[in-house]
């Protein structure tokens, strides 16, 4: 009986083993470009058997490829390419081992983010024109009774019931690249962060690498950046600043100097890319510019502010006021039905529980609220007050961008501002594909080291996206991730012993995308040589 040679190879294999390849023909080339390694060894060296360099970025890879807590790493490692390209034996990382790599780069953290930026900035020519600020909060299970650093406080997660930390960041127009981050505490005040924001971006303008670009960007943020005290260090230092106005008076009083029909006869071209060029249906925005004075130790600063005023804003207005308006009137109806009843019957209380309901509501003050009577015989009125109301309404759809950018168009301040949602992208990514959170990491120390982890992936991720928009391809990482998910290398035994390893096919995207790029292709990452231990 003839044996087919489908049988043969069979008999010949022993075993079959499948390797992730995954997304790193897409990560390699940047972080070696980043020279993560190289950078970390600079900064701290080390005799050990494997480099601290290595370790860093070894975790990485893991963030980007398929993140876990230290203590699983070591069964992910067994299960990749990378013990035979990195030359580290899976035992060689268990979780100790890591945990104590992320101890001894701890002092380290700020300058080596700085070295390494510094890099990016220089290898990929990144623009500092123009920055997006922002905070976001990032929480964690468990009690972190001896921490420092998470503590309760406003939760952007919507998880007031858990400790937390506090990020922020700043990215590049082009591209959202992060550029500068801290961790705080998570009961940190935004409003307590402008000015230190501000020194650490002046601190890292003057490093050395960056000493002839003569940097003055200007820097976008939300209304909490907007305050004297930031604005005014933003003129002693020669930076420009652009971010909408916070509520207050002043602010009202602006949006209140421009009519309508001053608004509508200044249309602004921008439009949101969702919005398609010919839709019909699309109502543009309107700005007008007007001065602002901004006072501070008796000092003034008179700037710009632009009253924008945008269709989908009034839609939301409008709804927020009558759902608000509803919920407050459903509640004095409520107290209305109680009346005379019970503790209803005395004036003190009934008084207590109107407050109670106004308080937090911001429909307070469109409702004009009468209790007359002694008690038990209580008389409560209440209805719209129609004059407030429409006072009220003549603000729907309108907010005002503050700036000192003199030279800045109304449709370039809009646009800018817009790309705020930028930084919200970069958060969104490190909370979803990179999973910071929640973080499950014993001390502070640790904490910080896997945020700097993390936020090298968040790096490579933002390089990525802006590698392939130049080149023509406008994917985010997300799609090319997916799209490399399933690369796999083979490692197959054979009856002699010897060992074979083969990547598979690439896909028609796969290949296209490197090639575009001008990457290695999956078979690069497909070597056998032993690791070391």
């Amino acid at each position: 009986m003839t044996t087919s040679q489908a049988e043969q190879l069979g008999q010949a294999i022993r075993d079959v083993r499948p390797r992730q390849i995954g997304v790193l023909p897409l990560v390699h080339p940047i972080l070696t470009a980043l020279q993560v390694r190289q950078l970390t060894n600079e900064l701290v060296p080390s005799q050990a058997d494997i480099d601290l360099g290595r370790l860093i970025e070894l975790l990485t890879f893991n963030r980007l490829l398929a993140p876990q807590p230290l203590y699983r790493v070591q069964d992910w490692l067994a299960k990749t390419v990378l013990p035979e390209m990195m030359g580290i034996a899976p035992a060689q990382v268990y979780d100790n081992r890591l945990g104590r790599a992320l101890d001894r780069l701890h002092p380290h953290l700020g300058e080596l983010w700085a070295r390494v930026v510094s890099q990016a900035i220089e290898v990929y020519d990144l623009d500092l024109n123009v920055l997006h600020w922002d905070i976001t909060s990032i929480y964690f299970e468990g009690a972190y009774t001896d921490s420092e650093l998470a503590a309760y406080g406003y939760s952007r997660d919507h998880r007031p019931d858990t400790k937390q930390v506090n990020l922020e960041v700043d990215v590049t127009h082009d591209g959202y690249v992060p550029v500068l981050y801290h961790l705080l505490p998570g009961a940190t005040a935004d409003i307590t962060r402008p000015l230190p924001h501000l020194r650490a971006l002046l601190h890292l303008f003057a490093r050395p690498e960056l000493a002839d670009r003569r940097l003055r960007p200007i820097l976008v943020s939300d209304c909490k950046m907007i305050t004297p005290e930031a604005v005014w260090a933003s003129h002693q230092h020669d930076l420009f600043y652009l971010g909408p106005l916070p509520p207050g008076r002043a602010t009202e009083a602006v949006l209140r100097s421009v009519s309508a029909s001053d608004l509508a006869a200044h249309p602004l071209a921008y439009r949101p890319k969702r919005v398609k060029a010919n839709d019909p249906r699309f109502v543009p925005y309107q700005g007008v510019w007007r001065s602002f004075t901004f006072e501070h130790e008796g000092e003034q600063a008179v700037d710009r502010a632009l009253v924008i005023w945008s269709a989908g804003k009034q839609r939301l207005d409008e709804q927020k006021r009558k759902t608000h308006l509803k919920r407050l009137l459903n509640r004095l109806a409520d107290i209305e039905k109680k009346l005379n009843t019970r503790r209803y019957k005395k004036r003190t209380y009934v008084e207590e529980r109107l407050a109670t309901a106004q308080k937090g509501s911001s429909a307070k003050g469109l409702v004009k609220i009468d209790l007359s009577g002694d008690d038990g015989a209580l008389r409560l009125n209440f209805r719209i007050d129609r004059e407030r109301l429409a006072e009220a309404q003549t603000l729907d759809g309108r907010y005002a961008l503050a700036t000192n950018a003199a030279h800045l168009t109304a449709d370039e301040a809009l646009t800018l501002f817009k790309g705020q949602d930028g930084a919200e992208k970069r958060f969104r990514s490190a909370k979803g594909p990179l999973l910071i959170r929640p973080l499950f990491v014993r001390s502070d120390q640790r904490i910080e080291g896997l945020v700097f982890v993390t936020l090298l992936a968040l790096l490579t991720r933002a390089i990525l996206e802006r590698a392939c928009r130049q080149q023509g391809r406008p994917l985010t990482a997300e799609r090319l991730f997916r799209g490399f998910a399933n690369l796999q290398a083979v490692d197959l035994t054979w009856a002699d012993g010897s060992l074979q390893r083969q990547a598979s096919e690439m896909t028609a995207f796969q290949r296209e995308i490197l090639e575009t790029l001008g990457w290695p292709a999956a078979n690069a990452y497909a070597r056998l040589a032993r690791p070391k231990g």
